[in-house]
């Protein structure tokens, strides 16, 4: 079967949510409803309420004004009585109006024939009253004579306790109303959920996790060999090809790069080894011209051959730094640790440079504690590492200034070797990029050089399964370190056994 594109299946979850938005509107709707036929049923129980205990004082009031004409004959009182009784029947009027059946409508109807009784009992009496003919005697026996007036209003108890328990039943029905449309948009929510998550799931989330999976394993250099994932739509799909074209042109590209990086290591291999072999040409040259004059240099002459050998040694240090940086990145240098003593390198470090710090005029101080154990480690490669560390302090201080390389004993028993100056410092925020061959702007100032220095010291290190660390602060100086575990002198004798 095959699968519909993301556009499709986009189109069937937005009919769904179509679908369960006008479920949602029924269920509002419904409730709505609900609603509005208890408040309508809460405002005619509410005027039901209200006009019943009006309606019993107006009906008092009709009964009292009644028997106080009859008692008095003062026009007034029977004034009274009819604004009175136009008052009940403005209110029965408004309970006919506010009936929501036709039992309620019966109960008001037979409160209006009592009502109508009662006045057609009271009206003769009421006559002779008015026409002069009803002696006192009477008047108060009519008053005695009277029927209940309560009896007028006892139906509409009847119509108060119907319109209580139909309140009770409108709330019911509302709040019924209300559990079922929050049922039913639950229950259409989780349906829609549930649908679009399914949906979403086979025809996008499981693909694109499965290009990830196959993006992660793949490796830069081998081919886009993964098949599309299951289930995956047009776009989808098309997708993984796009993936497996860029894999294509990356895999072209890194073959290109690599095989620049062989020119260039063989290049600067060779290169490297023409310019060492010429310096030491030039190294054994100037020692035969020193050996050859009839007295030892003095005066200018003597200041020429430092500047020569100066220059010399730090052609040949950038050279040699060339040529290691190049076996190391083509894999064919190797570190072999064994036992180092860190006094005999750095003390070698200080000597091969000290035609350097000597013309600059530096005060360099070599810090080796009595004891300093032997350190685990490749000597060859601690000797580059010395020099270099040495030879960047003694660069970038100024004439006159303090360059110090010493070990020190760390809590653990490790060896901690440090190389301080009070040169020019560095920044934290260059302290990475330093180690990566760029200089920052207050090196290429100070001192010319390529940066590779303290970038094959890095990776010597890293081959030590050491770090280098570094501290200081622009024009405060700068100190580097790094720590090496001692040498096990059980584990010497065991192999020399």
């Amino acid at each position: 079967m095959k699968t519909p594109n993301l556009r499709t299946q986009l189109v069937l979850a937005s009919g769904l949510v179509w679908v369960y938005s006008l479920g949602v509107g029924a269920s509002y709707w419904r409730q709505s409803r609900a609603h509005a036929r208890l408040e309508t049923a809460f405002h005619q129980g509410l005027t039901v309420l209200s006009s019943l205990p009006r309606l019993r004082d107006e009906l008092r009031r009709v009964d009292q004004n009644g028997d106080q004409y009859l008692l008095s004959g003062q026009p007034s009182w029977l004034e009274r009585r009819e604004e009175a009784l136009d008052q009940v029947h403005a209110l029965l009027r408004e309970l006919d109006g506010a009936a929501s059946d036709e039992r309620d409508r019966a109960t008001i109807a037979e409160a209006d024939r009592r009502l109508t009784a009662y006045l057609a009992e009271r009206s003769p009496w009421i006559s002779r009253r008015r026409a002069g003919r009803l002696a006192p005697a009477d008047a108060a026996r009519a008053t005695r004579r009277a029927r209940e007036l309560d009896a007028v209003a006892e139906p509409l108890n009847e119509l108060k306790n119907v319109n209580v328990a139909d309140l009770r039943a409108r709330r019911l029905e509302a709040e019924e109303a209300a559990r079922g449309a929050l049922w039913l948009i639950l229950l259409a929510g989780a349906a829609a959920a549930a649908f679009v998550a399914v949906l979403l799931s086979r025809a996008l989330i499981g693909p694109v996790a499965s290009l990830r999976e196959n993006a992660r394993g793949w490796t830069l250099g081998k081919p886009w060999d993964f098949p599309p994932p299951r289930g995956a739509g047009p776009e989808v799909r098309d997708l993984h090809e796009t993936m497996g074209e860029m894999a294509t042109r990356l895999n072209a590209q890194f073959e290109r790069e690599a095989e620049l990086g062989r020119l260039k290591g063989s290049l600067v291999s060779m290169a490297s080894h023409e310019f060492n072999n010429a310096l030491s040409v030039l190294g054994t040259t100037v020692n035969l011209l020193k050996q050859t004059e009839s007295a030892p240099p003095a005066g200018r002459r003597a200041d020429y051959y430092v500047i020569v050998e100066t220059n010399l040694r730090a052609l040949s240090l950038a050279t040699r730094n060339l040529l290691d940086l190049g076996l190391l990145e083509s894999g064919r240098f190797a570190v072999r640790p064994h036992r180092a003593d860190l006094g005999r390198v750095l003390a070698g470090a200080a000597k091969a440079l000290q035609p350097i710090y000597e013309r600059k005029g530096l005060r360099f101080t070599l810090e080796l504690p009595a004891g300093t154990p032997a350190a685990k480690a490749d000597p060859e490669a601690l000797v580059m590492v010395a020099t270099n560390l040495v030879g960047n302090a003694v660069k970038y201080t100024p004439e006159g200034g303090e360059v110090a390389a010493g070990v020190s004993v760390e809590p653990d028993g490790r060896l901690r070797v440090y190389v301080a100056d009070t040169g020019i410092g560095i920044a934290p925020g260059d302290r990475e990029a330093i180690l990566s061959g760029h200089r920052t702007e207050e090196g290429r100032m100070a001192a010319p050089g390529f940066g590779v220095g303290l970038m094959l010291v890095k990776k010597i290190l890293d081959a030590h399964g050491t770090a280098l660390e570094i501290e200081g602060a622009p024009g405060k100086g700068s100190r580097f370190s790094f720590v090496l575990p001692a040498w096990d002198e059980s584990a010497d004798a065991m192999l020399l056994a």
